[in-house]
């Protein structure tokens, strides 16, 4: 899966110069959420991957680190807040993310593909709502348009503060481009909410398998998603937002992807039952930037929780857009 023309594929060894540098990096919050960084794992040799250690693999940003938060820490930050969400299932999947993490255990959960309003975060002292999109599945003459689905979600999340109390969260795998964030600029402008925060996650790895029913993309389109994720990030940075470089971490687990049809899902929420049954480790015990994931769940409120959202790829960028929150 070559995206960089003349860039090396799989493992490679870092140069020890590089990994000295970790410790200084470790001091240094990152300012952005698409700081350049790669994929670890340790390994006794790199020339045969069946001797690394995959389960220690972590994202490290080259020139610092996304701040890792403890619950009440999240819990503090995320008071009185409103977090509006807007995108696909990798959104979703991003949502329910920090719904766990806020709340310490996950209680319900659905494959929603309209809107959702959820009061039960925080003790209710955090506000989500949701909005699929695009509903791809609707003819194209009545499909509603960004702009619908994005002020219909505003008027559905209302009253809301015109200032970074208030979150907006849009993004998903592969639709977003610059013409929407236009679009968000000029909705957020006419609601008078110019002032909020806005977390532009960037496009993501996917549909590049063939799959029935379901778009494919091409060698040379996938290589172009490059080009494409790169503009997002200029212009969402124009418009003063917030990012969330999803391409950049997502490229280089493409064989990874969890269950899903569309081939792009990093994610999977399971039953707690299916958990204890494969036996999985709690998230703390994960290694993540470099440092072992700090203990983000007591173990009452875990065997309490009735779903789990597991994948590591998407903890590791589901945590970069909590650092943006709370940062």
């Amino acid at each position: 899966m070559i995206i960089y023309d003349g860039q090396p594929c799989g493992l490679q060894e870092i140069p020890k110069e590089i990994i000295s540098g970790f410790s200084e990096a470790s001091q240094r919050k990152c300012e952005t959420g698409d700081a350049k960084g790669h994929w670890l794992v340790p390994c006794l040799t790199c020339s045969d991957n069946r001797t690394c250690d995959w389960r220690a693999i972590s994202w490290q940003p080259y020139q610092c680190h996304h701040p890792l938060f403890q619950r009440h820490e999240l819990q503090q930050c995320l008071k009185d807040r409103k977090i509006i969400f807007i995108g696909d299932s990798t959104n979703r999947g991003m949502m329910y993310y920090l719904m766990e993490r806020v709340n310490g255990s996950l209680q319900e959960w659905q494959k929603t593909h309209d809107m959702k309003l959820y009061q039960n975060i925080n003790s209710g002292r955090t506000r989500i709502s949701y909005s699929y999109y695009p509903q791809f599945w609707i003819d194209m003459r009545k499909r509603p348009t960004f702009e619908e689905a994005l002020v219909h979600l505003i008027k559905r999340s209302r009253p809301l503060e015109n200032t970074n109390q208030t979150v907006l969260v849009a993004g998903g795998v592969q639709w977003l481009n610059p013409d929407h964030l236009q679009i968000i600029h000029k909705v957020l402008k006419r609601e008078n909410l110019l002032d909020i925060l806005v977390i532009i996650k960037s496009i993501g790895m996917g549909f590049h398998l063939p799959v029935h029913g379901i778009r494919s993309l091409s060698p040379v389109q996938v290589k172009q998603l490059s080009g494409e994720n790169r503009l997002i990030l200029k212009t969402a940075k124009l418009y003063g937002y917030e990012v969330v470089d999803t391409f950049s971490i997502t490229m280089g687990r493409y064989k990874e992807f969890l269950q899903g049809k569309c081939g792009c899902h990093f994610h999977e929420v399971l039953k707690s039952k299916q958990v204890k049954e494969r036996k999985m480790k709690l998230l703390k015990n994960y290694t993540f930037f470099g440092k072992i994931f700090p203990h983000v769940y007591d173990n009452l409120s875990y065997l309490k929780s009735l779903y789990h959202v597991q994948g590591p790829v998407n903890q590791v960028y589901s945590e970069i857009l909590l650092s943006r929150m709370c940062t």
